[in-house]
């Protein structure tokens, strides 16, 4: 199954000449906001350039937080404007958002480039949302050079179509310990699809020894045996050595329509001199 959507409408903001692609020499575009009431920011960034004699519009966003504290979510979205019934709107630009987080990482950054129209208008927003370690969730847009009144973006509920997969659970060999990945989802997120996924490392009590557990995404492609899965740069998460009897792990990331994915996650469990390992892992999921 497969969603075709190449642009998707957002909602109107103010005009901004310093997006105008035809209209502008090279130059770099970056606004830094603070998110209300805790010590993070978040960075959006725009660049019109020329690469291999195609016009070019390179962008991205970071969030940040003083001591590194909290879990950050990220999502990075250009948009082109159109006149509409004479109304000016903004649309996002389909296949082109970024998207990250739950994740400790700080600075957590991501960034991308697109062919751009010299005559077309575009800015870019980036979204960031932290939860800090008591439970307070602050959030900011921030539009890397709009004027005027400033636009937002929001990821709940997401919106959109939504593709899930079941969760799978392999039990550990040996020991009452077993290794779920939770199944995977992929809703749209501010236009951009997203995929969620994580895992879960679950011991009796009685197994008082060291844990870790590790999730990834991985995605098909071409390999030796004709159809291979691989790793996806900057989806793997992992946590510390603990002998907490239940660990967990979620996040999630930019997929692209119509690729296959799975989910792999793996818990390791060091109790009385031996060291077990699991992996448990979807079966192809993907919208």
């Amino acid at each position: 199954m497969k969603l075709f959507r190449s642009f998707a409408l957002a909602s109107a903001g103010s005009l901004v000449l310093a997006g105008a692609a035809g209209a502008q020499t090279p130059t770099l575009h970056e606004t830094t906001r603070q998110m209300p009431g805790v010590q993070c920011s978040v960075t959006a960034w725009d660049y019109f350039t020329t690469v291999n004699g195609t016009y070019t519009m390179q962008y991205g966003g970071g969030t940040s937080c003083a001591g590194n504290v909290g879990q950050r979510i990220l999502n990075v979205v250009p948009q082109v404007s159109n006149i509409v019934n004479g109304e000016l709107l903004w649309f996002s630009i389909g296949g082109d958002g970024l998207f990250q987080g739950p994740t400790p990482a700080s600075p957590l950054r991501l960034g991308g480039s697109r062919t751009a129209v010299a005559s077309h208008i575009y800015r870019l927003l980036a979204y960031g949302q932290v939860t800090m370690p008591n439970g307070k969730t602050a959030s900011v847009t921030v539009c890397a050079s709009c004027q005027g009144t400033q636009p937002t973006l929001s990821i709940t509920p997401p919106s959109g179509w939504v593709y899930t997969w079941p969760p799978t659970t392999v039990n550990m060999s040996g020991i009452p310990c077993s290794v779920t990945q939770i199944g995977a989802s992929f809703p749209n997120i501010n236009n951009t699809p997203v995929m969620n996924y994580g895992g879960e490392l679950s011991c009796a009590p009685s197994v008082t020894g060291k844990k870790t557990l590790q999730i990834a995404a991985e995605v098909a492609g071409p390999g030796p045996n004709r159809f291979n899965y691989y790793t996806i740069t900057g989806s793997t998460l992992s946590t510390s050595s603990t002998t907490s009897p239940f660990l967990s792990l979620n996040t999630g990331r930019t997929v692209y329509i119509g690729h296959p994915y799975r989910v792999i996650a793996t818990g390791t469990v060091t109790y009385k001199g031996k060291t077990t390992t699991a992996t448990a892992h979807s079966l192809t999921a993907g919208p």
